[in-house]
């Protein structure tokens, strides 16, 4: 009997630690669906941190929901390509003087920054087709999943660290 009580509690231990947790995802596909309108609404809804790599913002609405962030006490960091961040429809520089954290990679090798993703709150990440553009969203068949299973919210904040931290940062 002295043992029985030990084991009970190892064997609930495991099975808890074993039992998965239920984590929301939703998918969304424009044009049917608002792509810019999901995306605005998790912006607005971030307490603490938005992480974004995507390879170009050109997208005003999403650039100024970025920079209301901001305003509220939110860290804001976002990580992009360098050739898209010099375009003259690029909202990257107006990102950078409202005083957001941007990290502008360079290209090595022929490879580019193509990530579109972006982790809010270390909680959700979102991820798809859709790359912050002003008008892809009317024009063209595009995707987004919204996840909040941790571990790949994990993997998402880990590629976005590896990023930040990379040698070939131009800015």
């Amino acid at each position: 009997m002295r043992f029985f009580l030990p084991c009970l509690i190892l064997l609930l231990l495991g099975v808890l630690q074993s039992t998965p947790i239920f984590a929301e995802t939703e998918v969304l596909f424009s044009p049917e669906q608002s792509i810019q309108e999901a995306l605005l609404k998790e912006i607005e809804a971030a307490q603490w941190t938005i992480d974004l790599a995507v390879r170009e913002i050109t997208s005003q609405n999403l650039a100024q929901a970025l920079v209301r962030a901001k305003g509220r006490g939110v860290t804001v960091r976002v990580i992009t390509d360098s050739k898209k961040a010099k375009m003259r429809s690029s909202k990257i520089t107006s990102l950078i003087q409202e005083g957001i954290l941007v990290k502008v990679l360079r290209g090595k090798d022929h490879r580019v920054m193509n990530h579109r993703f972006v982790i809010f709150d270390a909680k959700k990440a979102v991820t798809g087709s859709f790359a912050w553009l002003e008008a892809l969203e009317k024009w063209n068949d595009e995707d987004i999943l919204i996840l909040s299973e941790p571990e790949v919210v994990i993997s998402y904040q880990k590629e976005f660290e590896r990023l930040w931290h990379e040698k070939r940062v131009i800015r």
